[in-house]
């Protein structure tokens, strides 16, 4: 399933593999989906660079969009939540994110600048 969004100033791009986000400012992050362990209702579930990030750059929204359409008391809560740089344009390059995930899963390429859990 591919899913993006854009906006003025970011571009979001969903698949099975990946969550993107693409800023006009040349600033790009990326986030493994079959590494990172995110995950809204299992309290194992890692939310390590949510909590490493202090300008704010990720957010988390379910991965299958809610149908409101339907009455209130017959929708299913979604058990599927996906991790987004929704802010990728925050983003100062600190790189704490990337320290912090025990999995590897986050890369970000900063400009000429490409920061891993490799490097």
């Amino acid at each position: 399933m591919l899913q993006k969004s854009k906006s003025e100033m970011i571009e979001t791009i969903i698949d099975d593999n990946v969550s993107k986000g693409i800023a006009h400012n040349g600033v790009e992050i990326i986030i493994d989906r079959k590494k990172c362990n995110y995950s809204m209702y299992d309290p194992a579930g890692c939310k390590k660079c949510l909590q490493a990030c202090t300008v704010g750059v990720f957010a988390t929204r379910p991965l299958e969009k809610r149908d409101f359409s339907i009455p209130p008391r017959e929708r299913i809560d979604p058990t599927q939540w996906v991790l987004l740089p929704t802010w990728a344009d925050w983003c100062n390059g600190c790189g704490d994110c990337v320290k912090q995930c025990p999995k590897g899963a986050i890369t970000i390429q900063l400009g000429e600048r490409l920061i891993t859990s490799d490097a």
